[in-house]
């Protein structure tokens, strides 16, 4: 029971962090629909007493009086309860989507890439409603409870020995709905990776990056079949979680007519007997109705607790998952501070014996990786695919943390930098990058400052200003159709400029670029390089390439090979050697002299 307290005042302090007046009009919506009911039931009690006795028309007419005011004014105070306690239900849920969405942004990256960790985000999106839920339910159980009681007392008036059977029906009640919430839990838990699967599907197949594909690869029934065997397996989960909790809730509802009937067949006896009057007959036959509601309530409210309890442990732990260290690791003088803030431009980045491997997996994706990476030079990585290069740069960019070894920026650790210091450094883009449905503008800098020059002088130097002004929007225009009908849908090309462009725009000083040149033709891409080489002497330039333009271009090449460097060295040291990345640049050439 400890803990049960001690979860119930964590969602409590959850619900009053975002909003201070929820629970206390909760609290008094649901005290207000436990009395109502019972207000009605001794005024209609009284009533019809009055009819079948004396018959006031006076007393009568202030009975009805009472009646129709009191349940009118409750019913009102109910309804604009409800709408106030809903409304800014809508705010919580809003503000636990938020925090849950901006944790699945902040969490460390690798976590990302983890599929129990997706499962855990799909709990935690689920559990998004618990502490309300949980806070909900606990005043119903407070409001059903004072129910209880007053119903209590007309029923020991018929005759105390019903209290225990009473009882006896709640504690089989309680099992019931446990077992049940039980299944449902399991259930829950069950069909997180398949909902997965489904949401997977489905946005396969609406997304528009995936629509060529599907229309040349798949034109058929493939994606279709994969979701309805997806849902069939839900479907199947659902049937057999039905089939059990259909059957105790069968059992449930079977128990609840028979404590009815042996309560009115009670009552039944008692006015034929002349033990009770009329109106305290209907008071009795109301109070019947009512007790057996909040009991079988109290028994379903609880088990909705235990069940919530649960939901609220899933958002806990995701709300828990370590983030990116934003703390120092040490603390530092005054001097050093300043010092570091005036070498964070980038002067070395030094891998020193660094190894990494995945979480659950025995192999190093990067084995003993010792290497000084100086600033202002062309940087250039190269190897054959899976050989350890994109690994290499998320270690670069802090969004893989070592294994073994250590990383330093200016001969400090980057694990006592900031990340939002460190990765202020680096402007990415990834072979993989991403465009996002907002405007232009806004996918150029996003939190940046806006300095229009700046931004037209890049645009022109790759191309895209003229076209980019031309749009009705300019660059207010959005990319795509992802919620804007009147979005641009750019060519691979431009798309891979803009990503570029984005990337020079940032204020780091050290680009890195995966495949630049993927979406270019051979003008643009030999147009590119001259571009990245112009700016070297401001910016440290870092790119993964198979391309011989590319590797023509590097002050340093490093030479992957199952997750090591073999080599190191200029292009002209390199091919002097006569070794392996010889041998690598020389295959592509033959390629392209054949041609």
């Amino acid at each position: 029971m400890k803990q049960h307290i001690v979860t119930v005042k964590k969602a409590f302090r959850l619900i009053y962090e975002v909003d201070k007046k929820y629970a206390w009009l909760l609290f008094v919506r649901n005290v207000l629909s436990a009395v109502l009911p019972l207000y009605v039931s001794f005024c209609i009690s009284f009533f019809v007493t009055e009819l079948a006795g004396e018959r006031r028309i006076g007393y009568i007419g202030i009975l009805l009086l009472l009646l129709m005011v009191g349940a009118a004014a409750g019913k009102f105070m109910g309804a604009v309860l409800e709408w106030k306690c809903s409304a800014r239900y809508m705010k919580i849920q809003d503000a636990f989507t938020a925090k849950t969405s901006k944790k699945a942004m902040q969490m460390e990256f690798a976590l990302t890439e983890d599929t129990k960790i997706q499962d855990l985000y799909m709990h935690a999106w689920q559990a998004n409603l618990a502490a309300g839920t949980m806070l909900e339910k606990i005043f119903s159980i407070l409001g059903y409870l004072g129910q209880v009681i007053g119903c209590a007392g007309v029923i020991l008036g018929l005759e105390p020995l019903l209290i225990g059977f009473l009882l006896i029906f709640f504690i089989l009640f309680y099992l019931l709905d446990y077992r049940s919430s039980v299944l449902e839990r399991k259930y829950a838990e069950e069909t997180v990776p398949i909902l997965r699967a489904i949401d997977y599907t489905r946005q396969c197949m609406k997304d528009s990056v995936y629509a060529k594909d599907i229309r040349l690869y798949y034109p058929n029934s493939f994606f279709a079949n994969r979701l309805l065997g997806f849902q069939v397996e839900r479907i199947a989960k659902e049937r057999k979680k039905e089939y059990y909790c259909g059957g105790l809730q069968t059992l449930e509802t079977s128990l609840q007519m028979i404590q009815t009937i042996v309560l009115y067949l009670i009552l039944s006896s008692r006015f034929l007997q002349g033990t009770i009057q009329i109106g305290y007959f209907s008071l009795a036959v109301s109070s019947v109705a009512i007790f057996s509601k909040a009991v079988g309530e109290i028994s379903v409210s609880w088990n909705q607790i235990l069940k919530q309890e649960v939901f609220l442990g899933y958002l806990e732990r995701f709300w828990e998952l370590p983030e990116v260290e934003d703390k120092m690791k040490k603390k530092f003088s005054k001097v050093q501070m300043t010092e570091k803030r005036e070498l964070i431009e980038l002067i070395s980045i030094e891998f020193r014996h660094v190894w990494f491997q995945y979480p659950g997996s025995a192999e190093y994706v990067l084995k003993d990786v010792s290497v000084i990476l100086k600033g202002r030079e062309i940087l250039t990585l190269v190897g054959e695919n899976g050989s350890g290069k994109t690994t290499f740069v998320k270690l670069l960019l802090r969004l893989y943390r070592p294994t073994k070894g250590e990383i330093l920026l200016n001969g400090i650790s980057v694990e006592q930098y900031t990340s939002q210091e460190y990765q202020q450094i680096f402007a990415p883009v990834f072979q993989d990058y991403q465009l996002f449905a907002y405007s232009l503008q806004e996918n150029l800098l996003f939190d940046g400052i806006y300095e229009k020059e700046k931004v037209r002088e890049a645009l022109e130097e790759f191309q895209l200003l003229k076209k980019l002004e031309s749009l009705p929007k300019k660059l207010e225009q959005c990319i795509g159709k992802g919620y804007e009908k009147d979005g641009i849908e750019l060519s691979g090309g431009e798309r891979q400029k803009l990503a570029i462009v984005r990337a020079i725009l940032k204020n780091s000083s050290c680009l890195v670029l995966d495949e630049p040149t993927a979406a270019l033709d051979p003008i643009a891409e030999v147009e590119l390089y001259q571009k990245i080489y112009q700016i070297s002497d401001k910016k440290t330039c870092i790119f993964i390439t198979h391309r011989l333009a590319g590797i023509r271009f590097s002050s340093q090449i490093l030479y992957f090979k199952n997750g090591r460097i073999v080599e190191q060295g200029s292009y002209q040291e390199l091919m002097k050697a006569g070794k392996q990345f010889q041998e690598f640049y020389q295959l592509q050439a033959k390629l392209y002299e054949e041609i």
